[in-house]
């Protein structure tokens, strides 16, 4: 979005962009404008001042570009669809440095009313013509282990880490990783490969071995438009590929059904996941798995801190996951978690585990362009 219009500026007399903060009573430059006959309504107001740069259909496409880098084509839905409300908000209030990206995008905090942005916000969702698209509100931050309900385009590790102490036999150092990868295709599914890893000591040596993959699919029945609350369900299956005798895999092929589901209270997000594990080797006993997460954010900025904390499930076993998550990029592109897995029931018999993400939100931009 451009500087605002000389005209516009000049009509404005004595106003400066020191005024107009949010809850102030100093009048705002755009009902400035209206007084004197400029644009009123917000699709007046983009066709004068944000046309010029992201194009009167808001797909960012001019025949003469007026600024250097590319802007978001708001017509592709597959893009802007995972983008909730309160970042673009953010964008149009604070600019471009606001939420990581050029400064070539102004901010507008000092000249529209919180109102007027969020009109602006409402007519700029009007461009993606197609529907069924999962709104973005609905995209709340990732638990570590709680299933997440919003379909995603991401790459991730997950580490976990254990240290066991038994008597009469040395400690041991158990680590984990699972590298996870997700990709939407269509309007309300994903699919989504996840391969486990294992370094364990064995007391006389530690093994490095593969788990068990698996591969899932997912889809988004339910999203909301209006107010954020999302139900997905899925089916993941389970191939043999670890060893069972070592402890990395099942020896069977195991068939996992599943069901997410996210909303907000207040600041609050509640998320909700799970699942039950049917293996085809019937010896093989059934696991079912649940869990609870409920966290906020500390600030409104894409990279802020998240608190939150999960209760976390398997049969008749429980753990409580209390957890911080950090945007690593002013997009909030990458991201970290980490977390302490604390058994709650046979505690004598379970160990503390420390686990987390890294999280690579891959057609996200990870910075400003230059």
């Amino acid at each position: 979005m451009p500087a605002l219009i000389l005209t516009i500026l000049l009509a404005a007399g004595s106003a400066s962009a020191a005024e107009g903060r949010y809850g102030e009573t100093t009048p705002k430059l755009a009902q400035q404008s209206a007084s004197v006959g400029g644009p009123a309504t917000i699709p007046e107001m983009w066709g004068a001042w944000c046309a010029r740069c992201h194009a009167e259909d808001g797909s960012g496409k001019l025949a003469e570009p007026t600024i250097t880098v590319e802007p978001m084509d708001f017509t592709d839905c597959k893009v802007t669809t995972p983008e909730p409300d309160a970042d673009w908000e953010r964008a149009i209030a604070k600019g471009g440095p606001g939420v990581g990206l050029s400064p070539e995008m102004p901010g507008f905090e000092d000249s529209l009313t919180p109102e007027q942005i969020s009109g602006f916000v409402a007519h700029m969702r009007t461009f993606c013509k197609e529907t069924g698209w999962p709104s973005g509100n609905n995209n709340f931050p990732r638990p570590i282990i709680t299933g997440k309900a919003f379909l995603e385009n991401e790459f991730l590790i997950l580490p976990a880490v254990s240290h066991e102490t038994e008597p009469g036999s040395a400690s041991a150092t158990n680590v984990g990783l699972k590298a996870v990868y997700e990709r939407r295709f269509g309007r309300r599914a994903m699919y989504e490969v996840a391969v486990p890893f294992y370094n364990w000591d064995f007391q006389t040596s530690r093994d490095t071995e593969i788990g068990d993959v698996a591969v899932a699919l997912k889809y988004a029945a339910y999203a909301s438009a209006t107010t954020p609350r999302i139900v997905s369900f899925g089916l993941e299956a389970t191939l043999p590929t670890g060893q069972l005798y070592k402890g990395f895999g099942k020896g069977t092929v195991v068939f996992e059904p599943f069901v997410a589901a996210g909303t907000m209270l207040g600041d609050w997000y509640v998320q909700s996941s799970a699942k039950v594990e049917l293996p085809v080797d019937t010896l093989v006993d059934r696991t079912y798995l649940y869990n609870l997460y409920v966290g906020r954010d500390t600030s409104a900025a894409p990279n802020t801190w998240t608190i939150g904390a999960e209760l976390n499930g398997e049969n008749r076993e429980l753990r409580i996951t209390p957890q911080v998550r950090k945007g690593l990029t002013g997009t909030g592109a990458l991201a970290a978690a980490l977390g302490v897995s604390i058994p709650i029931k046979y505690r004598g018999e379970r160990t503390v585990s420390w686990v987390g993400y890294l999280l690579w939100e891959f057609l996200e931009p990870l910075r400003a362009a230059r």
